[in-house]
């Protein structure tokens, strides 16, 4: 949304580094509100859809107890609670579905399902509810997760399922119109991404539904509603962009102003090398989760289950964006009739810059930082985004306001553990 290669380039020069290479892309298409009017607007199954293989099994942690591989990367999410913990508000999972997990307290409200035609509380992939887990679940007593904004209500929609082999441009398109029409509705967290080539997104076949979509972002975007969505992953049918040649297109974080669109760092506040770089990346976050709520059952689940059997951990922009999303649910909630552009800017002036990112400069693998939601919520004068001048970086120090870095592996091992036994305690 934010996302400009021209501070990047400013930047490098002034820290004396070569600049990296400028990504330039396809301008995204217009918006074509009778594209989207030509669309039902009703919750409906695909037709002939049915399941390919049973639902997965959660992938429970290792008994061992808590190590330092357990803990949630990024601050602490209560250090974010100072005015409130997200209450009042509703954020739409629009995803594989959310199911009603007892750490989401009763706050799951069936959006419907563009799947199946049954509900959108039916999760047989899993992805939607470790999404809702790190956006909204409430903290408990005998393990570390604890989402973002535990305050608020999760209206579940089903869009996609790699079980069904369902979801497509047009289908998320009739979602992000039937989730932002849905009152109360205060987010989009699309925790997903079509990837697409040039030359795929100028094929004119795939008009009709680019405009469709654009134009339901667009009216979600006017009526107040935050979009965030993930930039994607590289992988089979999504490669990464390097060396300033886009060869893939992440669809909606495409969208330009439209869309916060989020990328993963690691553990370390490092760019995640599967997180899709690109000139429509705003800020990133932690992509890493290493636990979150179990589709089926009461528990938690580290991993996800592909209709091969292959699992994955919980890694990647997905998780990331919900990070965000949860972030502009805390926003939202302290104030309620600020535009969205404006709760999406506010996000990204506060974002930390990362290490070698002087304030004010971007780059088209974390945008201008990593989410701050802390800072956010404090407010204050800009931290970097675009109206900050970018100006040479000082030399490194332990830097107290990112979480993210640590001075010395003895000085991380401290941190963990002091952190570990707080959230131990607070949860208690």
């Amino acid at each position: 949304m934010i996302a400009r290669v021209a501070a990047a380039v400013l930047s490098a020069a002034l820290l004396g580094a070569a600049p990296a290479a400028a990504s330039t892309a396809p301008a995204p298409p217009a918006p074509d509100p009778a594209a989207l009017a030509a669309l039902d607007p009703a919750p409906d199954g695909v037709p002939g859809a049915r399941r390919l293989a049973p639902c997965p099994a959660a992938v429970p942690p290792a008994p061992s107890g808590f190590g330092i591989g357990d803990l949630p990367p990024g601050p602490d999410p209560a250090a974010a609670w100072t005015e409130g913990r997200g209450e009042g508000q509703t954020v739409a999972v629009i995803d594989t579905g959310v199911a009603a997990h007892p750490r989401l307290g009763g706050r799951v409200v069936d959006g419907g399902d563009f799947v199946a035609g049954d509900a959108g509380t039916d999760d047989c992939d899993g992805h939607g509810t470790a999404v809702a887990g790190v956006l909204a679940a409430d903290p408990a007593p005998d393990d570390l997760l604890v989402g973002v904004a535990p305050g608020v209500r999760v209206l579940a929609v089903r869009q996609t399922s790699a079980f069904y082999g369902a979801g497509d441009v047009a289908t998320l398109a009739r979602a992000v119109r039937h989730a932002a029409d849905t009152p109360g509705v205060g987010v989009l967290s699309l925790a997903l991404a079509a990837c697409r080539t040039p030359d795929q997104v100028a094929d004119p076949a795939d008009a009709p539904a680019l405009g469709a979509l654009r134009a339901a972002v667009r009216e979600a975007v006017d009526r107040g509603v935050v979009v965030v969505a993930a930039a994607g992953n590289t992988g089979p049918g999504c490669a990464p962009n390097t060396a300033g040649d886009v060869r893939s297109i992440p669809v909606p974080a495409w969208f330009g102003d439209d869309v916060l669109a989020v990328g993963a760092v690691d553990d370390a506040g490092a760019p995640d090398p599967s997180s899709l770089a690109g000139p429509w990346v705003d800020l990133a976050a932690p992509g890493r989760a290493p636990a979150s709520l179990a589709a089926r059952g009461d528990g938690l689940t580290t991993g996800l289950t592909a209709p091969d059997g292959a699992t994955a951990p919980l890694v990647g922009t997905s998780f990331a964006a919900a990070r965000v999303a949860g972030a502009a649910a805390l926003l939202r909630a302290r104030e309620p009739e600020t535009p969205a552009r404006e709760i999406a800017a506010a996000l990204v002036r506060s974002a930390a810059p990362t290490p070698g990112l002087a304030p004010g400069a971007r780059d088209d693998a974390v945008g201008y930082g990593v989410l701050d939601a802390a800072a956010a919520v404090r407010g204050g004068p800009p931290r970097t985004g675009p109206e900050v001048r970018p100006t040479p970086a000082a030399a490194p120090e332990a830097d107290s306001s990112v979480g993210w870095v640590a001075a010395g592996l003895g000085l991380l091992v401290v941190l963990a553990l002091s952190v570990l036994a707080g959230r131990r305690r607070a949860a208690r």
